[in-house]
């Protein structure tokens, strides 16, 4: 018996194959009981996302490796000669290694993000419920799931942020210990000023305003986080009551000015705010930088900071990496102690 996986992802193929390739749920049913159902093929698990299709399985003869994956390529009605070269493969200890990495954000697109961990998780009760999953694949994935704790637990993997909506929100920790009180006036529409929301709201803020030119637009946003949408018209009276400021437009002369800013610090009584502008070009004014008891952070800044997490996430992958080879060994000597009985 051999373990296997193949597939395609973000560093094979790009976004237009990769869809064509993915498959839903009800379609990884029907695929995990066909295969299941070959007499080459004991155990078979699908994983699907925006970033990755990969099958794993346990199969008696490694010379039909490739007769899989064309006939995976079929099932999508995908001629195999187009699409061949898009696909890995990878057997036994390779299997282990790529699974654990894949489990603990090693091979994602952003190193060490977690979400790709809970798709795992949700792949893997899909397939149990078709009831293709045995021993050999549930101690695989078991495996890959302690790693990914243990990954994120004793290394630093996931400890800072790489988006800049993130990385935006992530910097109030530095001025306020509590948001709980605070209100927040986010100005945009767009996935960043989204992302942001919702952080925010994760962090428990008093109130959340979105304002944009188009108010439906800030509405979807607003919905989403409990918030409450305005027009750019009321934002200067928004931002007498903002302890938070993030804005994200693309415009093309900066709507917040020093002398609004002067006005509504004036109005807080000197209450301190945190800026955020993350247009281009820049949507406040820079002098704005200059006043007392403003913190006023620009793109530069954050992408500044991006960058220095991606390299402490670069550096914690070494140490991730340590861990995994570690429990990679252990798999293939429970695999061997297995196949002496």
């Amino acid at each position: 018996m051999s373990l296997v996986a193949i597939g395609i992802n973000h560093k094979t193929a790009s976004l237009d194959i990769r869809e064509k390739l993915s498959v839903d749920k009800a379609e990884s049913q029907r695929i995990l009981k066909k295969l299941h159902n070959m007499p080459l093929i004991n155990e078979v698990f699908i994983l699907s996302t925006c970033n990755r299709t990969e099958l794993y399985f346990e199969m008696n003869d490694l010379h039909y490796v490739d007769n899989i994956s064309n006939w995976l390529l079929r099932q999508k009605g995908l001629p195999a000669e187009d699409f061949s070269e898009n696909m890995y493969s990878y057997s036994d200890s390779s299997v282990v290694r790529h699974a654990l990495n894949v489990a603990c954000g090693l091979d994602s697109m952003v190193i060490g993000e977690s979400q790709i961990l809970g798709q795992f998780k949700d792949a893997f009760n899909d397939a149990s419920d078709a009831g293709t999953i045995g021993r050999n694949l549930n101690r695989l994935f078991q495996y890959a799931f302690s790693t990914a704790k243990e990954v994120r637990t004793d290394t630093n993997i996931g400890a800072n942020s790489l988006s800049i909506a993130n990385v935006a929100v992530s910097l109030t920790d530095q001025f306020y210990d509590n948001l709980s009180d605070k209100n927040a006036l986010l100005i945009g529409a767009g996935e960043t000023i989204s992302i942001a929301a919702k952080n925010l709201r994760k962090k428990n803020i008093k109130n959340i305003f979105i304002s944009n030119r188009t108010i439906e637009n800030a509405q979807i946003i607003a919905d989403e986080v409990s918030g409450k949408a305005c027009s750019l018209k009321e934002m200067p009276e928004k931002l007498k009551d903002s302890d938070i400021i993030i804005s994200a437009v693309s415009s093309n002369v900066p709507l917040i000015g020093k002398g609004a800013i002067e006005t509504a610090l004036k109005h807080r009584k000197h209450k301190p705010i945190y800026m955020v502008d993350l247009g281009v070009p820049r949507n406040i004014e820079t002098e704005v930088k200059g006043l007392k008891d403003i913190f006023l952070y620009t793109l530069d800044n954050i992408q500044d900071l991006v960058k220095k997490n991606y390299k402490t996430r670069k550096e914690a992958a070494v140490d991730a990496q340590e861990i995994v080879n570690n429990r990679v060994q252990e798999y293939m000597n429970w695999r061997k102690s297995q196949s002496a009985f």
